[in-house]
């Protein structure tokens, strides 16, 4: 009887460790680089994420291998190697200028960070992780803050623009990328909707630069709209009508920000799996003793099916057409699909 019970007792303990283990694997599992996580889950499941990219780091670098040199391939595809007259016809059927086409090629230094100290190079792209890596530059450096209207206008005092090419030799360099309609929606909805948010940590800025323009120009004057803000229809009209070159750089196509055709990045993250590319990004950096993986600002972000319905579902297909061909390069460039929106969309 006693063999019995400790034999009992043995199988309790197998039971309860196999399951133990097997909840152990299921939260390791949710780091997957395809999966979203949510900002509270980093912070809860900080220690997890860690072991996974230590234990997976080779399969993550063959992630971001592949992500590399497909952007090559697009590269390829579009400018390199190409004469005048072929960049030209490529500029046209993408409804670019030439001078904007350029862009996939030519080094944006406002929007390069080199940190000296810890060489490492950070292309910041607005609405793809921006106030996050703003945060730890600024932590980096020796300040930190939680005005996240203040951290974007003191970070070059900190981190002045480069002035050549030289920053990028020897750096370690990495930029964060988002699915285009993720991207523009939280750039709306942050920016555009809600005046009073605008007011208040802007001073009304993008109301008085293109809000009032918007709802001026695309508001149909029989609409019964009591509100002031433009509607996310009129937005998208904007959008659709306007050449990226006159866009706010919270919503202007990701291509144009980080010269993708020039710049050899070693990590291209993307917000669709943030926590692990973040945590990577500091492991190969070098950056996990002095940095944590943090998501902050995330209004926006992690967009629920509800939610981009909500939005989406406002749009007709011709219109997302539209939309998606102003985003078409970061489309390509960053392996985005655009049918999951497509179906939210209704036949015109």
């Amino acid at each position: 009887m006693e063999i019995f019970k400790k034999c009992l007792h043995i199988k309790n303990f197998i039971k309860t460790y196999s399951l133990l283990f097997l909840v152990y694997l299921v939260c390791l599992v949710s780091f997957n680089s395809d999966l979203s996580v949510d900002p509270e889950n980093i912070e809860k499941y900080r220690a997890e994420l860690t072991e996974y990219v230590r234990n997976n780091i080779h399969t993550i670098r063959d992630q971001q291998n592949d992500r590399k040199l497909h952007i090559k391939k697009v590269c390829e595809d579009y400018v390199i190697d190409k004469s005048k007259k072929e960049l030209k016809q490529i500029s046209q059927s993408l409804d670019l200028t030439p001078n904007e086409l350029a862009k996939l090629k030519t080094p944006n230094f406002p929007y390069i960070y080199h940190a000296k100290e810890q060489n490492f190079v950070w292309c910041g792209v607005p609405k793809a992780g921006s106030s996050t890596w703003t945060y730890n530059l600024l932590k980096l450096a020796g300040t930190e803050t939680n005005n996240s209207t203040k951290i974007h206008k003191i970070l070059r005092d900190y981190y002045p623009k480069p002035k050549n090419k030289s920053v990028f030799r020897g750096t370690f360099k990495f930029m964060v990328v988002r699915h285009p309609f993720e991207r523009i929606l939280s750039a709306y909805r942050d920016k555009l909707e809600d005046y009073s948010r605008d007011k208040e940590y802007r001073d009304g800025y993008y109301y008085e630069h293109f809000g009032k323009y918007i709802a001026k120009k695309y508001r149909d004057p029989t609409d019964e709209i009591e509100k002031k803000e433009p509607s996310w229809r009129e937005f998208i009209a904007y959008v659709i009508d306007t050449p990226i070159s006159k866009f706010d750089k919270h919503w202007i196509p990701i291509w144009t920000l980080c010269s993708p055709c020039n710049i050899k990045y070693n990590v291209i993250a993307k917000m669709e799996s943030f926590a692990v590319d973040t945590q990577f990004i500091l492991e190969e950096g070098g950056l996990d003793d002095e940095l944590q993986v943090e998501w902050k600002h995330h209004t926006g972000t992690g967009q629920s099916g509800d939610l981009q319905r909500e939005y989406y579902g406002q749009l007709s297909q011709a219109e997302m057409k539209k939309v998606y061909n102003k985003y078409k390069l970061d489309f390509e460039l960053y392996g985005y699909d655009p049918q999951i929106y497509y179906d939210l969309a209704f036949d015109a």
